[in-house]
């Protein structure tokens, strides 16, 4: 059985080595059983489909990349929203998830509109990035996720914002950040997220087999596990 994993411009948008998120759910469906198949996107495409795709995925870049590829994408919006209605499992990371919102103010005070799947709306600046370490909460399953942030502004209207900010070491004004639809996931942190919170990675695992009509083999990923535990645990107890 294969499982398709559409990958959203992997040549603007793979700043951090977003990538690795890509190579570390591959390689956890094919511990399950599964063929897969990597599918690319990107501005040069005259058509984007959503359909037939079992995981979608877009890392950070650039902001003058993201917006890019927010009015690339806008062309696809109806598709794009089809399948999150539809619960197909998506990961956006890093300045991404931006476009998910109602808007970007630029730092000219320009305001773009996003994809309007959320409320949320982002403000850009130019003064300084905002970058830190962070450890953010999912209120219900009390979660933690761990990982790194490099901003260039904030979000302004936070109500769509899930997780709480519990620690965050550096300058990155944030005290909510994520989102979720069904099954689309959005945060902040950037590069191989997957690789410190292998949950997110058992989750997706999880959805996409439950959706193909297959049982989930219990595997167990102990480097990762104990590089989520090793992190959570300096960060937390890290003076700031």
């Amino acid at each position: 059985m294969t499982v398709k994993i559409l990958y959203l411009y992997p040549d603007f948008m793979n700043l951090y080595g977003d990538n690795g998120n890509v190579r570390i759910l591959k390689r956890r469906l094919e511990d399950q059983g599964f063929d897969v198949e990597i599918l690319s996107a990107t501005i040069t495409d005259e058509n984007i489909s959503f359909e037939d795709v079992d995981f979608v995925y877009m890392g950070s870049g650039y902001e003058s990349n993201r917006n890019l590829v927010l009015e690339h994408m806008k062309k696809f919006r109806e598709g794009f929203v089809q399948a999150v209605d539809e619960g197909v499992p998506m990961l956006f990371t890093g300045n991404s998830y931006d476009i998910l919102g109602k808007g970007i103010t630029t730092p000219d005070f320009t305001f773009t509109e996003g994809l309007g799947i959320f409320d949320f709306t982002f403000k850009e600046q130019l003064k300084k990035r905002y970058t830190g370490d962070v450890v953010l909460e999912e209120p219900e399953s009390k979660e933690r996720f761990v990982g790194f942030v490099n901003r260039a502004g904030e979000s302004e209207v936070q109500e769509d914002l899930l997780c709480s900010a519990v620690k965050v070491i550096g300058d990155v004004p944030l005290t909510k950040d994520g989102v979720r639809k069904n099954n689309l996931i959005g945060l902040s942190l950037i590069g191989p997220l997957l690789l410190k919170n292998p949950w997110i990675a058992d989750m997706f695992v999880k959805i996409i087999c439950e959706r193909k009509g297959t049982k989930v083999k219990q595997i167990s990923y102990p480097h990762s596990e104990k590089s989520h535990d090793k992190t959570l645990k300096a960060l937390l107890e890290a003076e700031v």
